[in-house]
């Protein structure tokens, strides 16, 4: 399957940063990243997305279920996505320091929480250093570790 490469190297067109782990890849990923994409093609905009690597998920024991590299694939084949990487850091940083984007697109179970989440404070930092802002979707929540332990559930009873 070939990859998808970023073609924005003279920086024409306003990249749309999404940084997450995305292990288990659900719906409510999918209607984040799909605002995402409207909101971006309202402005001929990308949309990139950092995926977690192995190493730095800690979600509980057995995470991440699914290995980066087919975390990536996944993302990479969605139509709403332009670009997926690895991402070589614990957070969003070096992705936002890398790439430059005009938003950090986060979810909005995250847009209240700034000064709890030190690594969430750190990327806006990065960001806003970059000149661009923080973008939160309006989608709602979902959790792959709600969907985990369901499945759990289910074979325990």
């Amino acid at each position: 399957m070939p990859m998808k490469w970023p073609w924005d190297s003279q920086r024409k067109r306003p990249i749309f940063l999404c940084h997450g782990c995305f292990d288990v890849l659900h719906v409510g990923h999918l209607a984040h990243l799909l605002d995402v994409k409207r909101l971006a093609a309202q402005v001929n905009g990308l949309v990139y997305v950092s995926v977690t690597a192995d190493e730095f998920v800690h979600k509980g024991l057995g995470r991440p279920v699914m290995p980066a590299e087919e975390r990536r694939q996944l993302l990479t084949n969605l139509k709403c996505v332009d670009y997926a990487f690895l991402n070589v850091g614990p957070t969003g940083v070096w992705a936002i320091h890398r790439y430059k984007p005009r938003f950090f697109c986060k979810g909005m179970d995250t847009q209240l929480q700034p000064i709890l989440l030190p690594d969430l404070m750190a990327e806006i930092l990065a960001v806003r250093q970059h000149g661009g802002d923080v973008l939160y979707t309006q989608t709602p929540l979902r959790h792959s570790t709600d969907y985990l332990e369901r499945y759990r559930n289910a074979f325990r009873s």
